[in-house]
């Protein structure tokens, strides 16, 4: 069953933008067999009921909610915790019910910056290895009534993230910004709105893997020509070359690339 399937058999009131169907599609098919879900946000209950459809009457699916009157799901099956998770209490509380235990962690609660934030800062040491964290809605980043745009909006904290998965990288010169996050985090997927974070505190390693011994194409590093033509090799001892093309692409990116970086697909397409 596909998600928009389950969806469609909801009998609670529940809404989702048609873009995340294929995503959660994406997402469902590496959890087991009988997962536990956490959804931040239950609304009417609709969005549980879609996982219970989804995931069979085995899934523990445990929603959590500002809303007193949302524990009446229980009786239907969910667990159910009135919670701030813009609080660290909160997410105290969350971890002491369920350590690391959860496979799909969801939040699609208030979509503050704090709240959000929250969820991915705290919300991570509940999932487990092989889990996801998905953060829904994040166009709330760019709407005033967040406080966004803002430097510390929800979207400039993942940007921030994205960025660390590749400083964390052993040939990176650059140190993370959050460390522990990023290494926590095997890959993730960016779309419309919604950021999913696969989580793997072991990760896929960052070993180079080589294959073949002919080595007769190659000549010299040529990743530098388009800077300064390739003038220096040669010239220069390898040592002082590295040095001197280190700083010479520096200073040309800096200047020529930063229309480039900034160009839009829009400005490629003829008139």
């Amino acid at each position: 069953m596909k998600y928009l399937d389950a969806m469609a058999q909801s009998k609670r009131f529940t809404a989702k933008y048609a873009q995340y169907a294929p995503l959660y599609d994406h997402v469902i098919a590496s959890l087991p067999a009988a997962p536990t879900v956490l959804e931040i946000g239950i609304a009417n209950g609709g969005s549980l009921e879609t996982w219970r459809r989804l995931l069979g009457p085995d899934a523990r699916i445990i929603g959590v909610d500002l809303n007193e009157r949302c524990r009446a799901l229980e009786a239907e099956g969910f667990e159910i915790f009135i919670l701030d998770t813009g609080t660290p209490e909160a997410w105290d509380a969350l971890w002491d019910a369920l350590g690391q235990t959860v496979d799909l962690l969801v939040d699609d609660g208030g979509h503050t910056n704090r709240q959000q934030i929250s969820a991915v800062v705290h919300g991570i040491d509940l999932v487990r290895d092989g889990g996801w964290l998905v953060i829904e809605d994040m166009h709330a980043s760019f709407i005033h009534e967040f406080g966004n745009p803002s430097r510390f909006s929800t979207a400039r904290f993942l940007d921030e993230l994205s960025d660390d998965l590749h400083r964390i990288h052993p040939r990176s010169e650059a140190a993370a910004r959050h460390p522990a996050l990023a290494r926590a985090i095997e890959y993730s997927i960016t779309a419309t709105s919604w950021v999913g974070l696969r989580v793997n505190r072991h990760g896929a390693g960052h070993e180079e893997i080589t294959a073949g011994d002919d080595r007769s194409m190659m000549d010299y590093d040529h990743r530098w020509d388009s800077s300064f033509g390739g003038a220096l090799v040669g010239r220069l001892p390898a040592p002082l070359l590295r040095v001197v093309r280190n700083r010479l692409t520096r200073r040309i990116d800096a200047m020529s690339d930063r229309r480039l970086f900034r160009r839009d697909a829009a400005e490629r397409r003829p008139r």
